[in-house]
């Protein structure tokens, strides 16, 4: 294209953002009607070819299984719920200063974020949670100012949780052992905390009874873990520095829970930059349908080395007739791998659409890609508007909007439209801030083809998304 139609040209069809050199970032930059008829001339397979040719390449470890920076994940299964216990990360120099959550999902593929109410606003580190024999529930976390663990209990995975302890030790994690039926802890001090195991007792898993120190000698520096299977102990642990590529999963066996425990050879899971896995540790473990999934965090390849900027992810694990550990295939999602079927569709998925304006690592694209580690993102003190076009009327049911940050506040509305150009405010937070999470899940029946979103502010003066997801009803087509 020549002359004045080149600046309507699509941004996501070019390599970088044509934005005429005057343009408002609230302003569209080409009127709807001439979108419009530019997408009709275009079959869905040329436009796929054009994306193929024009869009740089980008080689993808496994998908996240949230969206946005969270680390050290600790899963449990309440009833018929899964609850993903986390560190809130993206916070730099160290990563924790924003609400702690805890994500909910009853197919382990879309997970809701919920505030673990009572917690500290910031400074936790891995939280991680066993229901007692008395019905409460026991948090185990650590604090990142003096490094040691706390106990924390409520009446509910999601609180509200009241501190009643302050136990040491470093990454402390709960065990319960399937042989005697005691509760330990776990710490990177290279001890096991056997805790008061009377659920009379007011110390009741909130006070060390005794002390084991872990016999064995390995390359033991946080993040332990203990499972048990087939009268085998298995610890786990992550080698390395956090901040560094070393970073690593190494696992060692024992007959006894006191050891001595024989270190693996190699690590179990450890950098792979051919595949987007960079510096992989902290995990804990998942049994679901007779197979094993191993939960751990990966560091973003775009700000690696760090520390403070992290994905949760999955692999699954296979047992060899030793019993030793092996990696399987790097798990995209996990829901769909188990073959679960869900009720809505992401209608939006890879899906034309639009911005007024897009960083050139940050494209518009990469809010309907389906990834939690891609994004959508403007410019500092720039307004965005994004509109995805699901290439005819459908049924919708919700809109999700996973904002870069969920305990950030934000300024935004969503809209919809049949045509491009007749808009209904579907929400409307432009006026008064409000928490992502809070507003990230918008549950509504209508039809629409397009759906707008438009960013107006955020604690970072920017937009900045990493899914927007329009979902209807049926399975997967």
């Amino acid at each position: 294209m020549a002359g004045p139609a080149s600046k309507c040209w699509p941004g996501w069809l070019s390599r970088t953002p044509q934005l005429p050199p005057q343009s408002s970032p609230a302003t569209p930059l080409c009127p709807p009607l001439m979108r419009h008829q530019l997408l009709s001339l275009l079959r869905p397979a040329s436009l796929l070819v054009l994306l193929a040719l024009l869009l740089p390449t980008r080689s993808h470890a496994q998908n996240p299984l949230l969206p946005g920076y969270f680390a050290d994940p600790s899963i449990k299964k309440f009833g018929d719920t899964y609850y993903l216990y986390v560190t809130t990360d993206g916070y730099p120099p160290y990563g924790n200063d924003g609400l702690t959550f805890v994500w909910t999902s009853t197919n382990l593929t879309d997970w809701q974020p919920q505030v673990l109410d009572g917690m500290p606003y910031k400074s936790v580190w891995a939280p991680a949670v066993i229901k007692g024999k008395n019905g409460k529930y026991y948090l185990y976390c650590q604090n990142s100012v003096d490094y040691k663990g706390y106990v924390y209990v409520a009446d509910s995975p999601t609180g509200h949780y009241a501190r009643v302890a302050h136990i040491g030790g470093f990454d402390i994690e709960p065990f319960e052992d399937p042989v005697s039926k005691k509760i330990y802890v776990v710490s990177a001090s290279q001890e096991i905390f056997e805790m008061d195991n009377d659920p009379a007792s007011p110390t009741y898993l909130t006070k060390i009874a005794r002390t084991i120190s872990v016999k064995g000698h390995f390359d033991f520096t946080e993040a332990p873990y203990l499972f048990y299977r087939k009268g085998l102990y298995y610890l786990m642990w992550a080698g390395g520095r956090c901040w560094q590529k070393s970073y690593n999963v190494r696992y060692a066996v024992a007959k006894s829970l006191e050891g001595p425990y024989v270190d693996a050879k190699a690590p179990l899971l450890e950098n792979d930059e051919a595949h987007g896995v960079i510096g992989p540790g902290h995990n804990s473990m998942l049994e679901v349908e007779g197979r094993t999934f191993l939960l751990y965090h990966r560091q973003d390849p775009a700000k690696a080395p760090t520390c403070g900027f992290r994905f949760t992810c999955a692999s699954e694990l296979t047992f060899g007739a030793d019993g030793s550990l092996k990696l399987g295939a790097y798990v995209n999602d996990l829901g769909q791998l188990l073959g679960a079927k869900n009720p809505v569709v992401n209608l939006a998925l890879n899906k034309p659409v639009f911005a007024n304006t897009e960083l050139p690592t940050n494209r518009a694209i990469h809010a309907v890609d389906g990834r939690h580690d891609t994004r959508w993102t403007t410019s500092p003190n720039e307004k965005g508007t994004l509109t995805v076009d699901l290439q005819r009327e459908e049924p919708i049911r919700r809109v999700e909007v996973d904002f870069e940050y969920p305990d950030k506040q934000v300024t935004f509305r969503v809209e919809y439209s049949t045509d491009n150009e007749n808009w209904v405010t579907l929400v409307d937070h432009s006026n008064e801030a409000i928490p992502a999470y809070r507003a990230m899940a918008i549950d509504k029946d209508f039809r629409a083809r397009y759906v707008r979103l438009a960013v107006t502010n955020s604690e970072d003066r920017n937009a900045s998304v990493w899914e927007l997801k329009v979902l209807g009803p049926g399975f997967a087509r």
